[in-house]
């Protein structure tokens, strides 16, 4: 059963400039050590930070509740599966506000071009909350 949708756009010139103003500052802000060793092994990186940028806000979306204080970005991870294609690792307070929502998988697609790299999340509830109350 399908849970929640989220969906973010974020430009590729935003992320090239916070890459080049803050260096690994922000990158370690936003990202995991996977992450960025995925992403600085590609022709151009930015393109793909900014497409994790926008898998991470668009996972938060699907996510109900809040945290108090910011959002831990590192613990919305973009993974790759066995097959190559995008996934969603949780960890911390996202992980816990999934769990207990009854969140049992959180699907994930990304695209990039020049200017725009986008992001599209879907949450299915687990078999323990479609057959709950």
């Amino acid at each position: 059963m399908l849970g929640e949708t989220g969906i973010d756009i974020v430009p590729v010139a935003r992320i090239e400039r916070l890459i080049r103003d803050h260096g690994d500052g922000f990158l370690r802000r936003w990202f995991t050590a996977g992450e960025i060793e995925y992403c600085t092994g590609k022709a151009v990186p930015s393109r793909h930070f900014a497409a994790r940028f926008a898998a991470k806000e668009a996972v938060a979306k699907t996510l109900p509740g809040h945290w108090d204080g910011p959002l831990p970005w590192r613990s919305i991870e973009v993974v790759s599966t066995p097959t190559g294609a995008p996934g969603i690792r949780l960890s911390d307070a996202p992980l816990a506000i999934a769990t207990s929502a009854g969140v049992g998988d959180i699907r994930i697609s990304l695209s990039h071009c020049d200017d725009y790299a986008t992001a599209v999340a879907i949450t299915t509830l687990s078999a323990e909350r479609r057959d709950g109350p």
